[in-house]
């Protein structure tokens, strides 16, 4: 009997893609976390009866080199750790209650995505800087023709646009559409994240990230087994504000986007600071003075192209204030947030005229419903009616759903709801009955 799960396509296969023949190695399964200790770093969470483990590496172990390469903090590891691919030979030095070894294994890939009922296709495009950037494009067992398509547009971290364990609501939800929608699903990697190529993902500017996805709708609409007339962009967090921008240079049927800004990022940025601050259980007299300097930090850094550490060295009397990196933020530089504030995501928006899904978490902290409701005001004003704004009930940016807003912002007890599958699956059936319609 054949495996229920979801089987890598082969060549055999009735469709095929334009994509780039040559093959992208597996990114590396190392086994275990390191966490930047001093000089080195520390094994955690080390998998029983992984590779490192069979090899001798146990759990609170200083790992000082990779192959030679020294570590030290968390953007060093990462880069190192990237190097590697599944099957490559390595040999940490290690350091255990003061004595030094040398441990060598073979890293295993890591497993490629299984998701029941559904047939995974892995490819790659290329970017015009020359990378090969990861593609997955998932249909459902037995299905013939070519089928609608939702085009999948990322999130901010560098975290894989694919999922090999259940992972949060977002790789929930797309596993979920992959199998139960009817549809075909395509989603792409940036440069550097995953299984692709680039610089690593950390130090991308936001062009980089778009010409990566701009390849991709360019690929789409031409594989086998695709509607190009039936395509719909889903814009999740950052994506949500990149997908109205991509869907004015690549015709498509609709747009989902949920968790994006539809202003400026400047005045995003406002509104997590005091998000932020009201849950941490600051007084509203100090949230209001702090704003006042974030206002006079965020314009420099952002409408003036500083890092944050210009910005500190021209305004010391900010640095009480500033709460990440001094190059960037949330894991990558200021040029990207800077491309971000010059992105005209209301003008894209107020183009826009095909049907479009808004879905908003009542307890997401980190995008606020002005947001949303933003978009509803501007997709109207042209075409009545075309934006359904979904409220989800105590879900969170990342579609998990909590108990409480703290819990929610403390990401304590989250799980997903497949009710909002069934609200996304309900949305792309009136589409389809727009199409019938015409």
């Amino acid at each position: 009997m054949r495996d229920p799960a979801c089987s890598v396509l082969t060549a055999a296969l009735l469709f095929t893609s334009r994509i780039d023949s040559s093959e992208l190695r597996r990114r590396a399964d190392w086994g275990f976390r390191l966490v930047a200790s001093g000089a080195a770093a520390e094994v955690r969470g080390l998998r029983d009866g992984s590779a490192a483990d069979s090899a001798g590496l146990r759990e609170g172990d200083r790992v000082l080199r990779i192959n030679g390469a020294a570590l030290g903090d968390a953007r060093t590891i990462a880069h190192v750790r990237r190097m590697f691919r599944g099957g490559d030979r390595v040999k940490l030095e290690v350091e255990r209650d003061g004595a030094a070894r040398a441990i060598g294994l073979t890293l295993p890939a890591v497993p490629e995505e299984r998701i029941a009922g559904c047939d995974v296709r892995y490819g790659s495009v290329v970017t015009p800087a020359g990378y090969r950037v990861r593609t997955v494009f998932t249909r459902p067992v037995g299905a013939r023709g070519a089928l609608p398509t939702i085009v999948f547009i990322p999130w901010l971290s560098c975290d894989a646009v694919e999922g090999v364990t259940p992972g949060d609501g977002w790789i929930q939800l797309l596993h979920a559409l992959a199998a139960r929608s009817g549809w075909a699903l395509y989603r792409v990697e940036k440069p550097g994240s995953g299984d692709s190529e680039g610089p690593d993902c950390s130090t991308n500017d936001l062009a980089t990230d778009l010409a990566a996805f701009r390849a991709a709708l360019a690929d789409v609409r031409h594989l086998d087994g695709v509607d190009a007339e039936r395509i719909v962009l889903f814009g999740g967090s950052i994506g949500g504000a990149l997908a109205p921008v991509l869907a004015t240079e690549h015709p498509v049927a609709g747009l989902i986007v949920s968790g994006g800004f539809s202003r400026t990022w400047l005045e995003h940025m406002l509104e997590i600071e005091r998000a932020r601050m009201t849950l941490d259980g600051v007084a509203p007299a100090d949230v209001h003075r702090a704003l006042r300097g974030y206002a006079d930090f965020y314009t420099l850094y952002l409408n003036h192209d500083l890092t944050p550490a210009q910005v500190l060295a021209r305004r010391p009397d900010l640095a009480p204030l500033w709460h990440d990196a001094p190059e960037g933020q949330y894991g990558r530089p200021a040029a990207y947030y800077q491309g971000l504030q010059d992105l005209n995501v209301e003008q894209a928006w107020a183009a826009l005229e095909v049907p479009v899904l808004v879905l908003h978490g009542e307890y997401d902290w980190i995008m606020s419903r002005a947001e949303a409701a933003h978009i509803e005001r501007l997709v109207n004003a042209r075409r009545p009616g075309r934006v359904t704004l979904e409220m989800v009930p105590r879900t969170d940016h990342n579609l998990e759903v909590y108990a409480t807003p703290l819990d929610a912002y403390r990401g304590v007890g989250g799980h997903f709801d497949s009710a909002l599958t069934d609200r996304v699956i309900a949305w792309l059936r009136t589409l389809g009955a727009r199409d019938e319609r015409r």
